[in-house]
C-alpha cells in the first residue's frame, strides 16, 4: 500500500509491475489501482498442476497459513522467504552456525537438499519435515491444486469483477 506508490511516483514515465503477494484478482486490482501497470507473480504457481513443486513441499503450501513463513538465509545465505520447517528451525537456533554468504551456502546445502527430496518422497523417512522451498506469505491463499490456465481465469475474472464495481461506484446517474 504505501511502496508501489511510491516507486511509481519515483520512476514515472517507466511502467511498475507490483509484486509480492499477489495471487487473486483482488490483490491484482489493489496493484493496479496503486498505480502500477502489472504486476509480478510467483508463489501462486507453486500449487498448480503444471509447477514442479516437490509433493510434499506442495502438500506443506496447502495447508499452510500466511504466518506460516520465515525469511531464513538457510538455502541461499540471503534472506529469502519460505516456509517455517524442521529445517528453518535448526539454522535459527541460537548455537546453529551462521550460514555463508551466498553462493556458498547454496554449495554447502545443495547435497544434503538433495537427499532430503529423495528421502521425503518416502512417508515416514521424517525428510518431509525438512523438505521446504521458497514461498511468500499469500501461500495462505494457495488451499487446492488446479491448472495454471483456472488460476488465470480465475485471477480475470475476479479483476473483472472489481473493475466493474469501482466503475458502479463512480458511474452518474441522470
Amino acid at each position: 500500500m504505501v511502496l508501489v506508490p511510491e516507486v511509481v511516483d519515483a520512476v514515472a514515465p517507466l511502467p511498475v509491475l507490483a509484486a509480492g503477494g499477489i495471487a487473486t484478482g483482488r490483490q491484482i486490482a489493489a496493484a493496479m489501482a496503486l498505480g502500477a501497470e502489472g504486476v509480478w507473480c510467483g508463489s501462486v504457481w507453486l500449487t498448480t498442476l503444471e509447477a514442479e513443486t516437490h509433493p510434499a513441499v506442495k502438500q506443506k503450501f496447502l495447508a499452510a497459513a500466511s504466518t506460516d513463513t520465515v525469511r531464513s538465509k538457510s538455502l541461499t545465505g540471503k534472506p529469502a522467504r519460505m516456509l517455517r520447517s524442521a529445517w528453518t528451525d535448526e539454522w535459527d537456533r541460537p548455537d546453529a552456525p551462521r550460514p555463508l554468504p551466498m553462493p556458498l551456502q547454496t554449495v554447502l546445502v545443495a547435497e544434503a537438499q538433495a537427499r532430503i527430496a529423495r528421502g521425503a518422497l518416502k512417508s515416514g523417512t521424517g525428510a518431509e519435515q525438512l523438505a521446504n522451498y521458497f514461498v511468500g506469505q499469500v501461500v495462505g491463499r494457495l488451499d487446492r491444486v488446479t491448472s495454471a490456465r483456472q488460476v488465470v481465469l480465475d485471477m480475470v475474472s475476479e479483476y473483472a469483477q472489481v473493475a466493474q464495481r469501482f466503475a458502479d461506484q463512480v458511474s452518474v446517474t441522470d
